[in-house]
């Protein structure tokens, strides 16, 4: 049980089981408690509105329950939750918080919820546009892999296609301002897309690309490096 409320009259604090507001004198009636005050990165970010009425209260408890982002313990933000404390600064904009936060829902009785964060992601992006390097249509290039997925899932390789190419152009742009190597997640789908087609031309191209390209740490710049080896191979013997 909640611990305090709003008073409906001067929105001062009330502690639980209180029959008067100590600021303004209205009596309380706890039949019908105010809802307590959102802060946190909901606040911050301006999501008050969609959080409480694109999900219900049981959802946003569980997103509340699941969401626990490795931060250090001795910082301020280590106290922030979704909807409790104050967030001093934050660059990051409102659709990559959204983003990463739909991560934590991948498990296939979250799609629901997952897929209206990503629908507040897309309508940020539309409404908010960001134009600078590592962007697309108003867009990080971190934030369409869903879109991505969804394409595909449908049928839609043409259109995925198109989008890839757009993501890998972001990509490099930012790698050009930043050095901090490109995003090898969306050559990688590129070329399975082509190596389904068996298009090999087109595989060899875009591993190609990457391979001038500085990579980012981890293990995909070998495998996709691999992988080019074999698509040489492939065209080779298909030219044969």
């Amino acid at each position: 049980m909640q611990q305090s409320y709003n008073c409906s009259r001067c929105n001062q604090y009330i502690q639980y089981g209180q029959p008067y507001c100590n600021n303004c004198g209205c009596q309380v009636t706890w039949g019908q408690p105010v809802q307590s005050k959102v802060q946190g990165w909901v606040a911050f970010y301006e999501l008050i509105s969609w959080w409480q009425n694109s999900l219900t209260e049981a959802e946003r408890n569980y997103i509340e329950q699941c969401f626990r982002p490795a931060l250090d313990t001795d910082s301020e933000t280590s106290r922030l939750t979704l909807t409790k404390g104050e967030v001093g600064y934050c660059n990051q904009p409102a659709p990559e918080f959204l983003n990463g936060l739909a991560t934590w829902f991948t498990a296939t009785k979250d799609v629901s919820i997952a897929k209206r964060i990503h629908n507040k992601v897309i309508e940020l992006g539309y409404c908010n546009q960001i134009n600078k390097p590592g962007y697309h249509k108003g867009r990080h290039f971190t934030t369409y892999v869903s879109d991505v997925n969804s394409l595909k899932k449908s049928g839609q390789i043409d259109e995925a296609e198109r989008l890839l190419l757009e993501l890998v152009k972001a990509t490099e742009e930012e790698n050009s301002i930043e050095n901090i190597g490109v995003a090898p997640w969306y050559y990688d789908e590129l070329a399975k897309i082509y190596r389904k087609q068996k298009n090999y031309a087109k595989e060899v191209a875009i591993l190609e690309k990457y391979a001038k390209q500085r990579h980012a740490p981890g293990v995909m710049p070998a495998k996709l490096m691999g992988r080019l080896i074999k698509a040489r191979q492939l065209l080779e013997s298909k030219a044969n």
